[in-house]
C-alpha cells in the first residue's frame, strides 16, 4: 500500500514499521523478494530436481492501479536480489487473474450455471479484490486468442483490510482508542492472534445469517483495558456503549458475541465504495455492453462482497471461480509461459516530449517568449505522443514524431519527456505534468546546417516504456533509454 499512496516515491524512499523503526523501502523488498527467492531455490534442492536457476522465470505480480514510478521500483527491488532483466515478468494482478479464468474449461457462475472459456469477441470485466487494493479491468477476446483491454485499470484502496479496520474502529469505541493501540502495539502476537480470528469469522459472514457471530478475543486485551481503567468492568462497559445489547463480553472475558446485523455493518461502507465505482464504470460506453463480471482475490471469498456486487448488477452474469483467491497466484503462471498474451493496453497517462515551437502571439503567453537567433520561439510546448485512454499496441512503436534543430552548429538533440494526467496538455508546465528524464542523440556533422533531425517514437511493451530517437539522415545513428520514472 506504500507503493500505491506515494505519490513522490524514489529509490532513497523511508518505510516505518509499526513501530516508527525507519528503513529505505527499497532494501525492504529487496529482502521479501529475496527470502521468497531463496526458499524455492531450497525446496527445489531438498527435492533433488534438476532444475537450474537460469531455467526460471521469475513472474512478479503488481495492482494494474499501480502506477509507472511503483511498477519501476518492483522491477528494481527484484533486481537487487539478483532477478534480472529477461528473467522477471512484472504481470499485473487483475491481467493474471483474467488468463486464469480464460484457461479454466468449465466453471459455475452465480446461479450455478455453467460457462465455458470466453468466446472471440466476448467482453468481460475482472475485480480483483484484494486485501490492500480493488484493482479493475476490462478485457475483449480477439480472434486471435489474445485479449485487448477496453478501458484504463482502475480501482482504489477499498479491499479486505478496510473491513478489518472497522473491526478495530468497533473494539475502539467500547474499550478506547488508547486502550488499542496500546493492546496493538505492546502485545503485538495478541493482535494479530485477533485479526487472524476475525478473518476466519469474516468469511462466514453472509446476509442471511441470523446467529451471532462469536469471535475468541486475547485476555490481554482485557488485561490492557482494566490496567488503563482502574475500577471499570469490561463487561459493563460494553452493554453500555453505542452498540447496547448487539455487542456482549463474555467467556471469562476471552470472547465477544455480536448479533449478525452489527456484524454486516462492517461491510458497508466498503462494500458500497466498490459497488459505487462499478456502477459508475458502466456507465462509460465503452464498458455498457460488457455482460460478465469475473470477482477473484481473496477479498472475493466474501459472502458480503459477492452478495453486494449481485444485487447491484442482476443483469450480469457475476462468475467467481474456484479458489478464487488463487486466480491472480495461478494466472501469474500461465503469464510466464504466454507473456505476450495482452495486444493492447489503454494508456493511463499521456506522453510526450518537451519541444519548442515559433511564437504566436494569438495563443502563446509572453511568459513562453524567448528569442533565438533573432527569432521568436514559444518554450514548454507539450508536444503530444499518445494520450490518455488511447488503446497502445503492445510491443509496436506508436506515434513517429520528426524534430528538427534549431541552430546551424547544434550537436545534439536532447528530448525531455514529460507525462500528464490531462489528456490534452499544452504546456510541460501545466499542472498534472511529470518530467521524466532526457534522451539525448549525438549529430556531430554539421555540414547540413538546420536541415537535420531526428524521429522520436515510444514503445509500450508489458509495464515499461521505451523511447528512441533516430537520425533522420542516418537511420544507424539510434539511442533508446528506458523512461526512468524513479530519476
Amino acid at each position: 500500500m506504500m507503493l500505491y499512496n506515494n505519490m513522490d516515491l524514489t529509490r532513497e524512499t523511508i518505510i516505518e514499521d509499526e513501530k516508527g523503526k525507519k528503513m529505505e523501502a527499497l532494501k525492504v523488498f529487496t529482502s521479501s523478494i529475496g527470502y521468497l527467492k531463496n526458499k524455492l531455490l531450497t525446496k527445489c534442492k531438498n527435492q533433488t530436481t534438476d532444475i537450474n536457476e537460469s531455467e526460471i522465470t521469475w513472474v512478479l505480480t503488481v495492482p494494474a492501479i499501480w502506477d509507472d514510478k511503483s511498477r519501476q521500483f518492483m522491477r528494481e527491488a527484484a533486481e537487487k536480489v539478483p532477478i534480472y532483466g529477461e528473467k522477471l515478468i512484472l504481470a499485473l494482478e487483475p491481467e493474471a487473474a483474467s488468463f486464469y479464468c480464460r484457461h479454466l474449461p468449465v466453471q459455475k457462475d452465480s446461479d450455478n450455471s455453467t460457462y465455458g472459456v470466453f468466446k472471440s469477441g466476448e467482453k468481460y470485466m475482472v475485480v480483483d479484490a484484494g486485501g490492500g487494493t480493488i484493482d479493475i479491468i476490462v478485457h475483449e477476446v480477439k480472434g486471435d486468442g489474445y485479449v485487448r483491454e477496453l478501458y484504463k485499470a482502475n480501482g482504489g484502496d477499498w479491499g479486505g483490510t478496510k473491513v478489518d479496520s472497522s473491526f478495530i474502529s468497533l473494539l475502539a469505541d467500547v474499550v478506547g482508542k488508547d486502550v488499542m493501540e496500546t493492546f496493538k502495539s505492546d502485545k503485538k502476537y495478541d493482535f494479530l492472534y485477533l485479526m487472524r480470528n476475525f478473518e476466519i469469522k469474516k468469511r462466514t459472514i453472509c446476509p442471511e445469517r441470523s446467529e451471532k457471530i462469536i469471535i475468541n478475543i486475547p485476555i490481554s486485551l482485557s488485561e490492557t483495558f482494566s490496567k488503563m481503567n482502574p475500577g471499570s468492568n469490561i463487561n459493563e462497559v460494553t452493554l453500555n456503549s453505542k452498540y447496547g445489547y448487539q455487542l456482549t463480553w463474555t467467556g471469562n472475558k476471552v470472547r465477544i458475541r455480536m448479533e449478525a446485523k452489527l456484524a454486516r455493518t462492517l461491510f458497508d461502507a466498503n462494500c458500497k465504495q466498490i459497488v459505487d465505482h462499478l456502477k459508475d464504470l458502466f456507465m462509460q460506453p465503452v464498458v455498457k455492453d460488457v455482460s460478465s463480471i469475473l470477482l477473484v482475490g481473496g477479498f472475493a471469498e466474501s459472502l458480503m462482497l459477492q452478495s453486494a456486487i449481485r444485487d447491484a448488477f442482476k443483469n450480469k452474469k457475476v462468475i467467481i471461480p474456484a479458489e478464487a483467491d488463487l486466480a491472480v497466484l495461478k494466472g501469474a503462471v500461465i503469464c510466464g509461459h504466454e507473456p505476450e498474451k495482452i495486444s493492447g493496453r489503454i494508456c493511463r497517462y499521456t506522453y510526450g516530449v518537451d519541444i519548442v515551437t515559433e511564437f504566436d502571439s494569438t495563443i502563446h503567453p509572453n511568459s513562453k517568449k524567448f528569442l533565438r537567433n533573432n527569432k521568436e520561439y514559444c518554450d514548454d510546448i507539450f508536444d503530444i505522443h499518445v494520450r490518455v485512454g488511447q488503446i497502445v499496441e503492445v510491443g509496436e512503436p506508436q506515434v513517429r514524431q520528426t524534430y528538427v534543430v534549431t541552430k546551424p552548429d547544434q550537436e545534439s538533440i536532447e528530448f525531455k519527456i514529460y507525462t500528464s494526467n490531462n489528456k490534452e496538455p499544452t504546456y510541460t508546465t501545466d499542472e498534472g505534468c511529470t518530467y521524466l528524464g532526457t534522451l539525448t542523440i549525438d549529430m556531430p556533422d554539421t555540414s547540413k546546417g538546420i536541415d537535420r533531425g531526428a524521429t522520436v517514437h515510444m514503445t509500450f511493451s508489458g509495464t515499461e516504456i521505451t523511447v528512441t530517437a533516430v537520425d533522420k539522415d542516418d537511420p544507424e545513428r539510434a539511442v533508446t533509454t528506458k523512461v526512468d520514472f524513479l530519476g
